[in-house]
């Protein structure tokens, strides 16, 4: 079989160098540290629009062309909130808004599913298990009924009906487990004791300490962020586990290697209030903390702290921000009455967040900001009524000129 060109060269601990096979599921066993996949960087990366993420398959993992799964996802769009960002107080043309929500199963996480479920089926694994809130088991239970692979998830007890209902469409096996996502220690053993179970099956976890190379997916954002022709002074980054955040400083991080970009975005890391280990680790936990207010962003609710996210984040001189739930409804609610962005609660956190560096100045208002728009607003959001008799009745047609004439007077 054919195989794709690839500049990979080895995966490889962020920390201390030391170097590892692809095929490597764990952190660096010499000092702990998150591996990250290195790539020849000889040539400037082909920025013109294709169709799909694997475009840039020379900066994937190496994989046979008969093994991967693709929906064509990538190249979401671009757009201005230009009402939003003149709302609270940036420029009209200055807040980008990354649009990963267009993709096939409604969020960015369809673009490390399928590289996820290529390797599956390059590693001729028969199935993927994975522990997930939401939009990453969607995603790969998606691409596993494309690709003709077996998928087992393992999901929070807590998590929304309306994400489980998509997810059981793909016909994937599914599991509650309590507590999942408790700490890191449940989660990951959980995953300890599936993998026992189904020693023949592929761990899937989306989360960079177990699978550095899907992350690389991620990166192909910044590509995109930067073919669009926009280089953003700021990137707001909606974050748990932290993959997302370190993938888009990656490409970014390429592309100024080979003198593509001038210089990496600052990467913000925006979380709830509660929990949010990794702005309190890079910003120092603030007395008074409302830690009883536990974030409505279910996508967010990780007490993960993220290593690598914290290595991007200082290496591109940004920051980290958190908002509370009333920030992040009314963003949400703004976002969508002024612009037409219908996003997830989780993704809102990152409109909530710019609002908040504006006002405590953190940003100027002459910045270029780029949001990612990490998923659709269908997976997880809460409508402006709760019941249909809120709305105002027209007994028949005849009675629609007095209802109206009430509803505008």
């Amino acid at each position: 079989m054919q195989v794709e060109e690839t500049k990979f060269i080895k995966l490889q601990c962020i920390v201390c160098g030391k170097s590892y096979p692809p095929d490597t599921h764990s952190t660096c066993t010499a000092c702990g540290g998150v591996l990250s996949a290195e790539y020849l960087l000889d040539c400037a990366i082909d920025l013109r629009r294709k169709r799909s993420m694997w475009q840039f398959r020379e900066y994937l993992a190496p994989i046979e062309v008969s093994n991967i799964v693709s929906m064509e996802e990538g190249w979401t769009p671009i757009i201005r909130a230009e009402n939003y960002a003149r709302k609270i107080g940036l420029g009209s043309r200055s807040l980008l808004c990354k649009m990963e929500g267009q993709n096939p199963s409604g969020s960015f996480k369809d673009r490390a599913a399928s590289l996820s479920v290529s390797l599956a089926r390059q590693w001729k694994k028969p199935g993927i298990f994975l522990a997930s809130s939401g939009n990453a088991a969607a995603a790969t239970a998606a691409y596993c009924a494309r690709g003709g692979v077996q998928c087992l998830i393992l999901f929070r007890d807590d998590s929304t009906l309306s994400k489980l209902s998509q997810i059981a469409m793909y016909g994937p096996y599914l599991v509650r487990v309590k507590d999942l996502f408790k700490n890191p220690d449940s989660v990951l053993r959980a995953l300890q004791l599936t993998q026992e179970a189904l020693p023949d099956w592929m761990n899937g976890f989306i989360w960079a300490k177990y699978n550095p190379l899907i992350l690389d997916a991620l990166k192909t954002i910044a590509y995109e962020i930067v073919a669009s022709g926009s280089e953003p002074g700021y990137v707001f980054v909606p974050t748990a586990g932290g993959d997302l955040l370190f993938g888009l400083y990656k490409g970014f991080r390429e592309l100024k290697t080979l003198g593509q970009i001038k210089e990496i975005p600052k990467m913000v890391v925006v979380q709830g209030s509660y929990p949010s280990p990794t702005v309190d680790a890079v910003e120092g936990k603030i007395e008074g903390d409302a830690q009883s207010e536990f974030t409505l962003a279910g996508a967010l609710r990780s007490d993960m702290i993220s290593d690598h996210a914290i290595v991007a984040i200082k290496d591109s001189k940004g920051f980290g921000i958190k908002v509370s739930n009333n920030a992040i409804l009314e963003a949400h609610n703004l976002v969508a009455k002024t612009d037409g962005i219908f996003c997830e609660v989780s993704s809102a956190t990152a409109f909530a967040a710019i609002s908040k560096s504006i006002r405590n100045g953190r940003i100027q208002k002459d910045e270029t900001v780029c949001s990612i728009v990490t998923g659709n607003g269908f997976k997880d959001f809460y409508p402006p009524f709760n019941d249909i008799s809120q709305i105002p009745l027209a007994a028949s047609p005849e009675y629609m000129k007095s209802v109206l004439a009430k509803m505008f007077s």
